[in-house]
């Protein structure tokens, strides 16, 4: 076997999966630095081909992810993570809530009480590597946010490589949008004069905006959006009320396969799925249908609430109470052994991220730590590198 180049090895390296690279940092100090610099995660997440797991939040200390295309039965690919809760002092009546995800990063909210007063502060957190930076709330600039009512977003700069903190607040007859610079470590203000209410607090990121499904007090439900580099404020127009009905109890807002999509579901009959794939051009709008198979047991598919595709084009979501697969013609495939009871929660304790090793700062003291990881089976292979000074170095390679 002729030996490989160092810098082929890097370019290998760059399209490995990011499981694959985080038990490759302990080969060789090499691998280590390599795979630990920012610049490297920076280029991985533009290379390798993404991978993406279902996060289900069952307590406030813990979340269990699943990648979304292992098989659901006997856990297989499953991870449990530990939350990076806050200092003893506020640990025990603390509750934590995921109110955004961005290229790896979760947005968790932790809330608590401190002297009878109402607190609650941010944390990014990336659960791949373990990477964690806490955001301490302002109260100046927030004062006029509560708790139960607001809306959250994690959002991305490309322009000046800068994350980004939203809230959505209502003061009297505004909607406040404030966002907060990680690198400038500041708020600005945006306005909008257009109340309305929404129970999906998690803000989606795509296209440099984020968005939300949210019911004005006067008129049909709309996407909420506001552009993370632009600051700007703006609405999305759904499929027509004559298509998606007036039920807003019965829609829930996604995004899958990198489009924005309204489902509408039916239980005991099926769910609609209204996908725009055009972003923001309201005729791109297409309707996908996938009814509840009556060769499935009713108990295990009363209900289907959609979260994403698999490479092979299974569908998977949630029948109320734990996670299933089902083909496009609704038939079950596979469901999870574990009772998550996602029905009401599916919209802000259920959902999709894409796996990453970036990280915000260099300087953060908060950022090492260890993801907490706990159970894990896939089929295993082999890799074998030769690098040019000699050194041959045999590694498992998991799927």
């Amino acid at each position: 076997m002729g030996s490989v180049p160092d810098d082929l090895i890097g370019q290998i390296l760059l399209r490995l999966p990011v499981k694959a690279l985080l038990r490759f940092k302990s080969a060789c100090k090499p691998w280590l630095l390599q795979i630990s610099d920012k610049q490297f995660a920076k280029s991985h997440f533009e290379i390798a081909a993404p991978t993406h797991k279902v996060f289900v939040k069952n307590n406030h200390s813990q979340l269990d992810c699943i990648d979304v295309d292992a098989s659901l039965l006997n856990n297989c690919g499953k991870l449990v993570f530990n939350f990076p809760l806050p200092s003893s002092v506020h640990k025990d009546g603390c509750k934590v809530y995921i109110v955004g995800t961005c290229r790896g990063f979760m947005l968790l909210k932790n809330y608590f009480v401190e002297k009878t007063k109402d607190v609650f502060d941010f944390v990014i957190w990336n659960p791949s590597t373990g990477f964690h930076k806490g955001i301490n709330y302002v109260s100046a600039p927030l004062a006029c946010v509560h708790h139960d009512s607001s809306l959250y977003g994690l959002g991305y700069d490309s322009s000046c490589d800068d994350y980004q903190i939203v809230i959505v607040a209502t003061q009297a007859r505004l909607i406040l949008v404030h966002s907060f610079s990680l690198k400038k470590n500041s708020w600005s203000l945006s306005e909008c004069t257009t109340p309305f209410y929404s129970r999906e607090i998690h803000g989606l990121y795509l296209e440099a905006s984020l968005h939300w499904y949210v019911k004005p007090f006067d008129r049909p439900p709309f996407i909420f959006a506001f552009h993370v580099t632009e600051k700007r404020l703006f609405e999305i127009l759904l499929p027509s009320v004559s298509d998606i009905g007036l039920d807003y109890d019965k829609q829930y807002f996604r995004v899958i396969r990198g489009c924005l999509c309204l489902c509408v579901v039916e239980e005991g009959v099926g769910t609609s799925i209204w996908m725009m794939k055009e972003y923001n051009v309201q005729s791109s709008w297409t309707k996908f249908f996938v009814p509840l198979s009556t060769t499935s047991p009713p108990d295990l598919l009363p209900v289907f609430y959609p979260l994403c595709f698999t490479k092979n084009g299974e569908i998977l979501g949630s029948n109320s109470k734990t996670l299933v697969k089902l083909n496009d013609e609704g038939q079950l495939l596979e469901h999870h052994p574990d009772d998550h009871n996602v029905d009401s929660s599916i919209f802000s304790y259920c959902g999709v991220y894409r796996e990453s090793l970036l990280s915000i700062s260099e300087d953060n003291d908060e950022t090492a730590g260890n993801p907490g990881t706990i159970a894990t089976s896939s089929r295993q292979q082999e890799i074998t590198i030769k690098f040019s000074d000699g050194r041959i170095i045999t590694l498992p390679l998991e799927q």
